[in-house]
């Protein structure tokens, strides 16, 4: 059912969804997503068709039971609105938000369109969501276990300085820290869409003040485990840098790679798409070759400390395979979800299954970072 899902919504569903703005279908799936997942029949049939499940790909991470590596990145339900059907359609973990302290209604639009020949999404929302306080309370009644984790970044508003956006910030973990209807944080420091962030005389993607944030959220003594979303164009030495500013901190517990990319250059493009690309930055395919290599380097030197997550380029078994065996514990996507369908999740996982056996692997934690 999965593989006859695949030809219909890659031949016929999406070309049709294609012909409308992104926008507008993006906000489509989150309506019908959410209502979907007031039903349990409903839930319950995508299951059946859609989800896999196998000893093999289980795991517990941080005191967390993982039935599956591949999750929802966040960037794709800033609001909450799936947290009931997401795991019906075979997603091991997600994340929710990005959040931030305050509401806020999104860039200008287009806030995302898309260059299938590249198989890449422009992306310009800016951290687009209803506030922490409001996103939580939607977590409430939840009635499933699958580790869900929100990212948190500051609020994308111009500040007068450094310090009032890092107190933005922690007011963000702040609120988050009165609700336990989540399993784990994401410290998002890499979104390239914010307004007027260069026009701070401290950047928090830098070690310095990289470590003024997490001093501050030291002080919160949280009560789940930290995940850095690191950016991705910046050099290996500028990634070490932040690592090591990291791995002073316990409460750390993993780091993301990686986030969007903006170099448009970037040989994955096809040459016309990129051309006409509006105001934005690039997911999937673009993503991809460098954040493999950055996950690599990030093993070999923090494997011991560090729980790290691929993110980039994911359409396929092979690519998140490709990420585990780099250095992955767990692997993030949605451009794969966007081009291939929603049941690409159920099929990455028998696919991912079927490579580890074929491998001699008895459990997918057998297999990270094995290329090393």
């Amino acid at each position: 059912m999965r593989k006859i899902s695949q030809f219909l919504y890659v031949n016929l569903v999406k070309p049709i969804l294609f012909l409308f703005p992104a926008d507008d279908v993006h906000e489509f799936f989150l309506h019908m997503g959410n209502r979907f997942g007031k039903y349990l029949f409903v839930k319950k049939f995508f299951k059946k068709i859609w989800s896999y499940d196998d000893k093999i790909l289980e795991q517990n991470i941080c005191n967390l039971n993982f039935k599956n590596p591949i999750g929802l990145s966040a960037g794709f339900d800033y609001n909450a609105d799936l947290v009931e059907i997401l795991p019906s359609i075979g997603f091991g973990f997600y994340s929710i938000g990005t959040l931030t302290y305050e509401s806020y209604a999104g860039n200008p639009v287009p806030m995302l369109s898309r260059l299938p020949r590249s198989r890449s999404l422009l992306v310009n929302k800016g951290f687009k969501n209803k506030g922490v306080k409001n996103v939580l309370v939607n977590l409430s009644n939840q009635t499933h276990k699958t580790p869900k984790g929100i990212s948190i970044g500051a609020t994308n508003k111009p500040y007068p300085n450094f310090d009032s956006m890092l107190k933005d910030l922690v007011a963000g973990f702040q609120d988050a820290e009165n609700f336990k209807n989540f399993d784990y944080y994401e410290l998002n420091i890499s979104c390239p869409n914010l307004l007027n962030i260069q026009n701070l005389k401290e950047q928090i993607a830098s070690p310095t003040g990289l470590k003024q944030a997490l001093e501050l959220l030291e002080d919160l003594d949280l009560k789940r485990p930290v995940f850095i979303k690191m950016p991705l164009e910046i050099s290996l030495n500028e990634t070490k840098e932040l690592m090591d500013v990291a791995n002073d901190f316990s409460f750390i517990r993993g780091l993301i790679f990686s986030n969007l990319v903006k170099d448009r250059t970037n040989k994955a493009f096809n040459a016309d798409e990129i051309k006409k690309a509006g105001k934005g930055n690039f997911s999937g395919k673009p993503v991809e070759e460098k954040s493999n290599s950055v996950l690599h380097y990030a093993y070999k030197i923090y494997n011991k400390r560090f729980i790290l997550v691929g993110v980039g380029g994911v359409f396929t078994a092979e690519d998140a395979y490709k990420k585990i065996l780099l250095g992955a514990s767990l692997v993030q996507l949605i451009t794969g979800m966007v081009f291939m369908g929603p049941q690409q999740i159920g099929l990455i996982n028998k696919e991912l299954a079927k490579l580890l056996r074929r491998d001699g692997y008895v459990n997918v934690q057998d297999a990270i970072g094995a290329l090393t």
